[in-house]
């Protein structure tokens, strides 16, 4: 379900977690829906937060933060932040 920060929630029942949310700053809503349904995949088999881990470390390879923590109001939550795509840096014009 898309979030009105342009997250997308997952249902996810395991220990005393209930969702996951799946970020991805500066890339295409694509991009987007492709990893929310992947680590969806992996969700529905990986029960436990380390399996869960282990699972999206594999496919994904250094490529997204898992947390836990943030916001200390919702601890029940889990926050997959896929990192931004490699880009150009800015030259220096002068």
């Amino acid at each position: 379900m898309l979030q009105q920060d342009g997250s997308i929630r997952i249902a996810w029942q395991a220990g005393s977690f209930e969702a996951i949310f799946v970020r991805a700053r500066f890339r295409p809503a694509h991009d987007l829906e492709v990893f929310a349904r992947d680590v969806a995949d992996v969700a529905l088999l990986e029960r436990t937060l380390p399996d869960l881990r282990t699972a999206l470390r594999k496919r994904y390879p250094g490529e997204f933060d898992l947390i836990t923590d943030e916001p200390v109001s919702a601890p029940w939550r889990v926050i997959v932040s896929f990192h931004p795509p490699v880009g150009e840096p800015n030259p220096d014009p002068w």
